[in-house]
């Protein structure tokens, strides 16, 4: 049975496979998981980036001889060869030296020694560490379109809609010549279109689409996704001239931006959801509001910041009945009172508008904390998404229970084979490993690096920080340098916009309230003169390309007004300059009274590093990096166990409804 044939709808796996959940207990997988790295490792036929090319170089002299007739004819060889014999080594190679000449023709583009090595990497299941502006979406082509040619469902997951429409219009021309079929399954397509779109050899869409589209698949089928069932739907199918289904299994994936999908997206599990009847009136929520209102913290009940956990005193219950008398007799539910009021006080404290959330079309829209991009379709549980709209006066939305759920790393442990890229995999390579059996290849870059890293530089308070920035955009703006701004939120960018247009410094927003206009912004932010104020979004998976002229005055300049809660997060915005051996310089210009700061320091701490702050000048930096990485090392580690601990909740409830003969 060759590799292709294992990776493939068929007789032996069903016109749906996945990969079945390991039997094996958490001790056994994680042996297994370090022999296979350790054999992985002692490989050089798969890690060694010069043996690789030059295999793939060997071929690069007859196919650039041949005419289009006699390419047509070798790609037609390739392809019977690819799902005769599989994805194997030698008919790998040649068909990346295929698909390199048929891009060159039909694209103009030509992959790099580093691309056929990233490719090469995906290709075989592991995750291709490339920098920013490296090429990752036409390193993905070798992968992808090696994969579709033998046959395999190949789906090419990236950020958000916009990239995956605009990866599969750029592409086609490729995938036409080479006889392949494509499509992208985005928001708002209707249900036979994205059954349509599922049965071409390459799919381009989210990680939120293809996920909820498996689980939709998961409430038609059931739990028993076997061989039997899948052979007796086949012929149902068949009868009724129609396929319920929308994905043809889960058999090949490659992930753009592999750590934001698997890594950063993990936290929340994906959970399709019905419509149900409310128990409460929309009166009940502002009543809960009101209540909330009239209670003291520390006094009537205490607040953890960082638990986000609200809990009422004995004084503040004793309050709460003082301040019923005259509301509905729901009110005098000990249980449910007390219920609804801290969810009214959890709605105030920890959720705030322009941070973890904006109003769009007098909606609530959630807002991903790390990318500063809407989730659309998202919504808060246990009635706190109606709790956020009342406090906003927003029409309420209908609560909604339940109908099947499962986390993004349940769903992508269920490929029968997982290839990925992104330019910030390092810090979390051991997490990666352990969770999804990938391992993380550094790929060299094509050129030289020529970022300039500036120090960085803590101030005493935000006063002294905005003038600093401000002096710094007035410096740099007079070399008619681009300029891109990191802010680490909604309402700091719009903060940051307020500074520049008091003094009148024209500059372009990019942050969750201009989500559609974000590769057009992107596009113009490296035009002469232009500055950007970016959320932590900046346009990832979109190139800022540089005019020739901005390049001779020293490229883009990056200034990071915050430090992320992470650092693959800072490495992502200063990966926004200097591409592709372009110049580009960054800084960071922060302050004491920083968020991430204020939040993990006591204010006794901060007051004895503000005495490191003499005369307005920045902390030392040899101190600054202790007291700017300790924050990011806890929140990390943090991050790290709710991922962990939803993992593990997520196989326990698996279990409990496999018992009760329930799915996911």
């Amino acid at each position: 049975m060759s590799n292709a044939q294992l990776l493939k709808p068929g007789l032996r796996l069903g016109s749906y496979p996945q990969k079945q959940e390991s039997q094996l207990n958490n001790l056994e997988q994680s042996f297994l998981r370090v022999f296979n790295s350790l054999r992985y490792k002692l490989d050089p036929k798969i890690h060694s980036q010069n043996y690789i090319t030059k295999q793939i170089n060997r071929h690069e002299k007859v196919l650039k001889k041949c005419s289009e007739i006699e390419l047509t004819k070798i790609i037609k060889k390739l392809r019977y060869q690819l799902r005769k014999q599989g994805l194997v080594q030698p008919v790998i190679v040649k068909a990346f030296a295929v698909i390199r000449e048929v891009a060159d023709r039909s694209l103009g583009q030509r992959h790099y020694d580093e691309q056929l090595f990233g490719g090469w990497l995906m290709i075989n299941g592991s995750l291709a560490e490339m920098e920013t502006g490296e090429g990752k979406t036409l390193a993905t082509t070798l992968p992808s379109c090696t994969a579709a040619l033998a046959g395999i469902p190949v789906h090419v997951i990236t950020a958000n809609d916009y990239l995956a429409s605009r990866d599969v219009d750029f592409m086609s021309p490729l995938y036409h010549r080479l006889g392949l079929t494509s499509s992208s399954v985005i928001d708002g397509m209707e249900t036979e279109q994205r059954q349509s779109a599922y049965q071409t050899d390459i799919v381009h869409t989210t990680n939120k689409q293809i996920a909820f589209d498996y689980l939709r698949d998961r409430i038609i089928m059931g739990d028993n996704t076997g061989t039997l069932r899948s052979q007796f739907q086949e012929i149902q199918r068949q009868n009724e001239k129609k396929d319920p289904l929308f994905l043809r299994g889960l058999c090949f994936a490659l992930i753009d931006e592999a750590d934001s999908v698997l890594i950063d997206e993990a936290k929340t599990p994906l959970i399709i959801t019905k419509t149900i009847p409310s128990e409460e009136l929309p009166e009940t929520y502002n009543d809960a509001l009101f209540l909330a209102s009239a209670l003291f913290v520390n006094k009537d009940f205490t607040v953890n910041s960082q638990s986000k956990h609200i809990e009422l005193t004995s004084e503040g219950e004793e309050t709460l009945i003082k301040l019923i008398n005259n509301l509905p007799k729901l009110w005098g539910n000990k249980r449910k009172r007390e219920m609804l009021v801290k969810q009214a006080l959890t709605a105030e404290y920890f959720y705030k508008r322009n941070k973890h959330y904006v109003i769009s079309e007098e909606k609530i829209q959630i807002v991903d904390e790390y990318t500063g991009r809407i989730m659309s379709d998202r919504s808060w549980e246990h009635g706190l998404q109606q709790m956020v709209e009342a406090k906003e006066g927003c029409l309420l939305s209908k609560p909604r229970e339940p109908m099947a759920r499962i986390s993004y790393q349940r769903f992508f442990s269920r490929y029968l084979r997982l290839g990925g890229t992104s330019g910030t995999l390092s810090e979390v390579s051991d997490e990666l490993l352990h969770v999804y059996g990938l391992q993380v290849i550094k790929v060299a870059t094509h050129k030289t690096c020529k970022r300039t890293m500036q120090m960085e530089q803590i101030y005493l308070n935000e006063t002294i920080k905005k003038q600093i920035f401000l002096d710094r955009i007035k410096k740099i703006g007079q070399q008619h340098r681009p300029i891109l701004i990191g802010t680490c939120s909604v309402e700091e960018s719009e903060q940051v916009s307020y500074w520049l247009e008091a003094v009148n410094i024209p500059h372009r927003v990019l942050n969750a309230n201009q989500n559609q206009q974000e590769a057009e912004i992107i596009a113009q932010a490296g035009q002469l003169n232009a500055i950007t104020v970016a959320t932590n979004m900046a346009g990832r998976g979109t190139d800022i390309t540089l005019p020739s002229s901005v390049v001779k005055l020293g490229g883009l300049h990056v200034i990071a007004l915050n430090r992320n809660e992470s650092q693959r997060i800072d490495r992502q915005l200063y990966g926004r300059c200097a591409r592709q051996g372009d110049l580009g310089s960054a800084e960071a210009i922060l302050s004491l009274q920083d968020p991430i700061l204020e939040h993990f320091y006591s204010s006794a701490m901060l007051k004895l590093m503000a005495k490191l702050c003499l005369d307005n000048k920045p902390i030392p930096n040899f101190i600054g990096k202790f007291i700017l990485r300790f924050p990011q090392l806890k929140n990390e580690k943090k991050q790290s166990q709710i991922r962990q601990l939803l993992l593990k909740q997520d196989r326990h409830l698996r279990r409990i409804l496999a018992f009760s003969g329930k799915f996911e």
